[in-house]
């Protein structure tokens, strides 16, 4: 922010600002320029008449001037203002809308007073400065409690995704399990119904007949699902454990980085999985979970690089 505009934002007129910011003045020099040049008021002008101070009878019977206001005053509260930008911030602070033309000379600051009026100044600028401060560490603060509470709806959804696929794929073995139990039956019962054929003609007995087989569902293949992500469990060098889910056709690149981000702390270290055992190299960094057999879910071990 300019040094104009944090004037303008402590209550002083615009023109005043821009002017006590020119010359590249800083904070401290504009606030000084004001006390000391823009607070300062011309000095009253001298009676009409002559230049000694008496008046020849001519020039006393001439027309007198209009006499040029020496001030302004509020109607409504009685202060005396020294032009229209001390009128304009003077309405804008007090709500007041009465004013008129004074003949009354504001009499200019002395030093005690200047002094004073740059305390009072820079105790405001403190004032608006620990204000903006903490207004800025409020807004800081939301925005991290936000966040945070992204980060955990977005860790929700992955963990709920994830858990979704986990009881599919429990779900489709279930069924696969149930056909391959009910196709087993089935050849046990053909095996027996051979075997007794066999032994009633080597005993010269009427072959029985087979009891028709009940007919039997027919069995829905569910076709191999394409997955998008995939669940990676870390063991770390400090031998805890996380985990973390990724996109299937992201590259092994994007796994470093995250956790060179989160997890390295500036370490040197490799990766690799336990089983089957493979050390992956900078050649396979560019390469796709999903053609390294990382999807749906793999471990994959931290090494700390020596």
């Amino acid at each position: 922010m300019s040094v104009a505009q944090q004037l303008i934002d402590m209550g002083f007129p615009a023109e005043k600002a821009e002017a006590a910011s020119g010359n590249n003045r800083n904070l401290d020099q504009a606030l000084d320029w004001i006390v000391k040049d823009g607070m300062e008021t011309d000095a009253p002008a001298p009676a009409a008449g002559s230049v000694d101070g008496t008046a020849s009878a001519t020039e006393t019977a001439a027309p007198v001037a209009p006499v040029v206001a020496a001030s302004f005053k509020c109607d409504d509260c009685g202060k005396l203002l020294a032009d229209e930008d001390a009128i304009m911030f003077h309405a804008s602070k007090t709500k007041h809308e009465n004013f008129s033309e004074s003949s009354e000379q504001i009499k200019p600051l002395t030093a005690e007073e200047k002094a004073a009026k740059v305390l009072e100044i820079r105790e405001k600028i403190k004032v608006h400065q620990e204000k903006k401060a903490k207004l800025e560490a409020e807004e800081a603060r939301e925005k991290e409690r936000k966040r945070r509470e992204d980060g955990k709806a977005m860790i929700a959804h992955k963990e709920a995704a994830r858990d979704r696929e986990i009881r599919e794929a429990a779900e489709q073995r279930r069924r696969e399990k149930s056909e391959d139990e009910i196709a087993r039956k089935r050849v046990l019962e053909q095996i027996r119904l051979d075997k007794e054929a066999r032994k009633a003609r080597s005993a010269g007995q009427p072959i029985p007949e087979e009891k028709p087989a009940a007919p039997s569902a027919p069995v829905v293949v569910a076709p191999p699902k394409d997955y998008n992500t995939t669940t990676l469990q870390f063991r770390l060098v400090d031998g805890q454990t996380v985990r973390q889910q990724f996109q299937a056709n992201e590259p092994l690149a994007m796994v470093r980085a995250w956790i060179e981000t989160n997890h390295a702390n500036g370490v040197p270290f490799s990766l690799m999985t336990p089983f089957p055992r493979k050390v992956f190299t900078e050649d396979d960094m560019g390469t796709p979970l999903k053609a390294l057999n990382l999807v749906p879910s793999a471990n994959i071990v931290i090494n700390r690089l020596s």
